[in-house]
């Protein structure tokens, strides 16, 4: 029969021998409640202790203890017990032949135990622990590994071994193994066993490439606060020299943040200094008012070309560095911007025009009193500098006026006209320095209705989709004027005037669905949209494509969108000339992704005139414990690829190891990595 000892202070034993037996009677001091089951329990009142054999449970604030047996010696506030012994807490599982214990002080002796910490899957293994503390170890002859099983894939064996969960794991005279193979030897061992993180360095990066030659990257964490942590990188380099790379984070009040990026590094092969700057950040000053900066500066206008790795850094061709004031006061925002853009692939950056800074000054549309009439405002102002060239200011106001109504039968209508006014103070222009002004009337007006239906579908989890048709018509006009007199900065200056009338179909297919609990839920299965537009004087400008010249229908525009299952879409945005029945830009993109790390994507890119291009991305982890990536860039105009790049990583339940191969015009690369889980990566290996 299964006995229950609710407490071990107070309770009284009536034992299978029928003699009463008192207990002393007060709860265990700092101890709270422990509790003891066992199919057989006694109890010795002279040494005030209590036997438990068979499947015995005992129980004290988070912890359980099971075992075979177990002697609990109350005046001692310990427990030992013997015989298939499992500790548990949160998950945490320390297993063993013996334990002695001291459920106050949760300190205590293990023989040939075995402790697996679930946050981190770490599995430690000692023919002698002592249990130092709540979350505390020290091991005799300790193993450590991140595998499950009897035979661990990789092991380090340390003949002391202190673990502090929520902290560190320290060993001393560290073997590491791969199952059974010594593979190095270190004299001592720190690795993190916590949650939060940690400072310390990290595993090296080991790398070799033709621009580089042989190098390695020694990185080095510091965790300075919860909101703060800072990654030093030195970086040694046979063909370039030594480098030192900076990355700071931070968070602050009001979900404000960013981070600091830097690299320096003395090129011995160009005999001077090179690197870069980054500053990241958003500041929320108050509830209106916030300031955004993005600043990309380098000291040589060669070095991403030198030591950029990723497509879109080693090829960049601009570097932007910006800053931002905004206030937004109810319905109308002013801001504040900085622009300062580097010219990469010019000689120098001297003719590169800059903004500093603009000033913006915008009001959204809003009623007249209670009237159906809108006023707005868009307003700016631009301090236009570089070296060499045209500079000067330019004050832009354009105040506008509409009128909104809904017409009976759902259709919507609305009107609108606005005056531009340009001001200019110009310094080295041909049209000669000094002040200049002009300005151009604008309006328009917008018709449009919504048809819509629901269709009743039973197909798998579909049961309805609704199709909603929206067609508009819309007419534009700019009053049509010389502006050759006046300073050109940008296009902005040379307003292109006409009417165009435009019209648009535009189709939205919306699916509802149940899932097996019977919760409704929708999901967009298509969107399209038809557009085409009619020059009715004037001219007319096209930064996407060529404008036909004496033509005066635009190239009609197809958008669309179709997602017929959750892990599939095909995307569109492409423009079709009538007059010479052929597209004159083509996108097209489609994604597959079942979720699982199989994914299969294409893009292709069309500009008659300009580039031809595709891009097609794969990966597959049927092949399991495989996993296999490719990406390729292929350009039609030049004849060949821009990148190339396909890996294959082979991957365990506690390690893995990846081989990558990396081809693109200047540089074939060939990358090894090997990583540890809950310890790191070794690597990357490179060799070309």
């Amino acid at each position: 029969m299964r006995q229950l000892i609710t407490k071990i202070l107070p309770v009284a034993l009536f034992l299978a021998s029928s003699l009463p037996l008192a207990v002393s009677g007060a709860e265990l001091p700092g101890a709270g409640e422990v509790k003891v089951k066992a199919d057989a329990i006694s109890y010795d009142r002279e040494k005030d202790t209590l036997q438990a054999d068979g499947n015995v449970e005992i129980r004290w604030g988070q912890f359980t203890l099971d075992s075979d047996t177990a002697l609990v010696r109350q005046g001692e506030n310990e427990a030992v017990a013997e015989g298939k012994v499992k500790l548990r807490k949160d998950g945490d599982i320390l297993t063993s032949d013996r334990i002695r214990i001291n459920y106050l002080t949760e300190q205590g002796e293990v023989e040939n135990g075995a402790l697996f910490v679930k946050q981190w899957n770490f599995h430690l293994r000692g023919a002698r622990f002592l249990k130092t503390g709540a979350e505390q170890y020290r091991l005799e002859r300790g193993t450590f590994t991140t595998c499950d099983g009897p035979e661990p894939s990789w092991r380090f064996s340390a003949s002391d071994l202190d673990v502090s969960v929520e902290d560190y794991a320290r060993g001393r005279n560290a073997v590491f193994y791969v199952k059974d193979i010594p593979v190095f030897y270190t004299p001592y061992l720190v690795f993190p066993v916590k949650r939060e993180r940690q400072s310390g360095f990290l595993f090296p990066r080991i790398g070799n490439s033709t621009k580089k030659g042989f190098s390695l990257d020694v990185p080095f964490y510091w965790a300075i606060s919860p909101s703060q942590d800072l990654t030093f990188d030195l970086d040694f380099q046979t063909k370039r020299g030594a480098g030192l790379g900076v990355d700071y984070r931070f968070l602050r009040p009001r979900e404000s943040g960013g981070e600091y990026k830097g690299y320096l590094i003395y090129d011995t092969d160009q005999e001077k200094g090179r690197g870069y700057l980054m500053l990241k950040g958003q500041e929320f000053l108050s509830s209106s008012l916030s300031l955004t900066t993005d600043v990309n500066l380098t000291i040589d206008r060669d070095f991403f070309r030198d030591f950029g790795e990723a497509s879109g850094d080693y090829n960049r061709q601009l570097l932007d560095s910006t800053a931002f004031l905004t206030k937004n006061l109810g319905g109308s925002s002013f801001t504040g911007e900085a622009r300062y853009v580097d010219n990469l692939d010019a000689p120098s950056n001297r003719v590169t025009l800059q903004k500093l800074p603009t000033l913006t000054f915008t009001r959204a549309r809003s009623p007249i009193g209670g009237t159906p009439v809108y006023f707005g405002l868009d307003s700016s102002f631009t301090n236009f500098y570089r070296d060499d060239g045209i500079r000067g200011q330019r004050l832009d106001l354009h105040p506008t006026l509409a009128f909104y109504h809904a017409i009976p039968n759902g259709i919507d209508f609305s009107v609108w006209g606005g005056y531009r006014q340009r001001l200019y103070n110009g310094y080295g222009a041909e049209t000669g320095d000094g002040y200049r002004d002009a300005g151009l009337f604008d309006g328009g007006a917008t018709v449009s209705t919504s048809l819509a239906r629901v269709y009743g579908i039973d197909r798998g989890e579909l049961r309805a989709v609704r199709h909603t048709i929206i067609p508009e018509l819309s007419y534009q006009v700019v009053q049509q004027k010389d502006q050759e007199r006046l300073p050109f900065f940008n296009f902005d200056d040379r307003v292109v005037g006409g009417e165009m009338v435009t019209w648009s179909l535009s189709n939205f297919v919306t699916g509802k669905q149940v899932d097996p609990a019977g919760a409704s839920l929708y999901r967009d299965l298509l969107y399209l949209r038809l557009s085409q537009g009619y020059q009715a004087s004037g001219s007319r400008r096209e930064l996407l494509t060529l404008v036909d010249e004496g033509r005066r229908f635009t190239d009609i525009r197809l958008e669309a969108s179709y997602s017929p299952a959750k892990n599939f879409s095909i995307a569109t945005d492409s423009r079709y000339n009538p007059n010479r029945t052929r597209f004159s830009t083509a996108s097209l993109g489609l994604d597959l992704n079942d979720g699982g790390g199989n994914l299969a994507a294409l893009s292709y890119r069309f500009a008659r005139g300009e580039v031809q291009y595709l891009e097609g991305k794969a990966a597959l982890s049927l092949v399991k414990p495989f996993v296999f990536n490719y990406t390729g860039r292929y350009s039609f105009d030049k004849g060949g690829f821009l990148e190339s790049f396909v890996s294959a990583e082979y991957k365990r339940q506690c390690w893995s190891v990846t081989l990558s191969y990396r081809d693109r015009p200047d540089n074939r690369e060939f990358l090894v990595s090997f990583t540890l889980a809950g310890v790191g990566a070794i690597g990357p290996v490179k060799a070309l």
